[in-house]
Parts: C-alpha cells; structure tokens; sequence
C-alpha cells in the first residue's frame, strides 16, 4: 500500500505529513496577517525548510523534507484543500505550482488522509474490511509504540465513513463509484 502511494509521488510518513501539515496552517496563518501570499510552488518549498528547522530543534531525524513537502502538498492539491484568494480550490494541472494560495478547506487533514485512502481503493482495487490494519500501517504508521494501533485502525473506519458519496461497499470489497 505504502509502495502504491510512493508510485503515485503521494507517499508521505505520518509524523512528518502532521509537522508539515501545521507549518503550512501557520504560513497560511502569517501571510494573512501581512497579505503577502505565496505561490504554490514557494509554499512547498517554504514548509519544507520550516519543518526540517522545527524537526532539527525537537530532535526528529528525518532527511527527505523536500519530498515529503512535494508529496503532502500534491495530495492536498488533489484532495481541493488548498484554497486561492478567492476561496475557491485550486485545482490539479500546469497553474497550480503558480497560483496564490490564501488559505485552508476546513477539516483539510482529515480531507487530505481521506483523498490518499480513496487512491489506495481506486489503485489497488482489492481493499476490504480486513485490511484496516494494513491500511492503517500504510498511513498512520508511527515508530511511537504508546500511539495504540486500534487508534490508528479506528482514524482508518472514520476517514472511508467520510468517502461514503464515494467510495461504497460490495460484500467485503471498498469500490470506489464511479463519477
């Protein structure tokens, strides 16, 4: 599964998508204040350098910044979380890296993780209601041992509850329907 996400450039571990999914909550948050916005692609480039800074002070050894910063925010793009001075999403294709972005979808976490399972369905095409475990490694993986695996399991059935309109069950198989 982790591999399906790394073919797709979406494959991000967990605790470095949660550092970079705040850093960016907080440039968005700083830009508002000053109203100078960044584009896109800066954006990208600005979380990674602000996450690494953070996880180097806190003691978190991670090296791949920049790619986990490329893969959150292409799944962020994907899953219309990021919004352009208008409100509006913007939306995946050649003007993305080069739109203005203003701000955040509420729930855009939870939109975010929801959007990687749905690839995971989609790509795989052989999910089912026994594999939550393994979904949950796939996403949610932490090295913490004091983070229960039944919690990550259950983050798992709460996110394909939020693909109901899009994603249905067939005896024991996740489908993604057709649009």
């Amino acid at each position: 599964m982790a591999d399906c996400l790394r073919r797709e450039l979406l494959y991000s571990e967990k605790r470095p998508r949660d550092l970079l999914f705040r850093v960016i909550e907080a440039v968005l948050t700083e830009q508002a204040q000053t109203g100078q916005m960044r584009i896109l692609s800066r954006l990208t480039r600005d979380a990674a350098s602000r996450a690494r800074h953070q996880a180097h002070r806190a003691g978190f050894e991670f090296h791949h910044w920049d790619t986990a910063s490329k893969a959150v925010v292409k799944a962020m793009l994907a899953a219309g979380v990021l919004l352009d001075p208008q409100a509006a999403p913007i939306l995946p294709g050649i003007t993305a890296q080069a739109t203005p972005v203003a701000g955040l979808r509420d729930k855009y976490q939870d939109l975010t993780e929801a959007f990687l399972l749905e690839v995971l369905i989609q790509r795989l095409g052989d999910v089912t209601t026994r594999d939550h475990r393994a979904l949950a490694h796939a996403l949610f993986r932490q090295f913490d041992r004091e983070v229960p695996i039944e919690d990550m399991e259950d983050r798992v059935v709460i996110l394909l509850a939020q693909l109901a309109d899009r994603v249905e069950l067939r005896q024991d198989i996740y489908v993604a329907r057709v649009c």
